[in-house]
């Protein structure tokens, strides 16, 4: 089996790895632990050195990714050391990159963190799993934080949280 985990530097994608290494998976599933760096719009700023801004923040935000998939390797490795794990870092927009990765690797799943806050946004998938989730050419799993339910009482109604 082969799975992409596909993550960035938000919360959710420690919650996934977690999810990850938490699970048990088969001596031979390979895993491909991906994050994918977006490259900063150049109407989003403003500035006469905005090339050389624009090189040296995208050259950080690259080191830093492979980093973060060198800890994730790191820590599922010592889960599941007989598991494969490989690691990469590409550049563009996520949602055909993560895409164009299934597919170059033949994944069977792939595995995303979803930002979500609220309740509306409970309902309301990310752009990016979303759209992964619609055009992926193999199983997507969005992996949540798990999020607090309110107390009710007997009769379903929300109960009050004062003390």
């Amino acid at each position: 089996m082969k799975v992409i985990i596909a993550i960035d530097e938000s919360v959710y994608s420690k919650k996934v790895l977690e999810e990850v290494a938490a699970r048990k998976w088969p001596a031979d599933t390979a895993f491909k632990i991906l994050s994918v760096v977006e490259p900063v719009k150049l109407d989003e700023v403003d500035c006469d050195n905005w090339s050389l801004l624009a090189k040296e923040a995208f050259s950080r935000r690259e080191k830093f990714a492979d980093k973060l998939c060198m800890e994730g390797r790191e820590m599922l490795s010592k889960k599941h050391p007989d598991c494969n794990f490989h690691v990469e870092v590409r550049k563009g927009d996520p949602r055909h990159e993560i895409i164009e990765a299934a597919v170059d690797w033949m994944a069977d799943k792939i595995l995303i963190g979803a930002h979500g806050h609220d309740l509306c946004e409970r309902f309301v998938w990310g752009g990016v799993s979303r759209a992964i989730a619609m055009k992926a050419p193999c199983s997507v799993e969005v992996v949540r934080p798990r999020a607090k339910h309110p107390r009710t009482d007997k009769k379903g109604k929300l109960a009050s949280t004062k003390a």
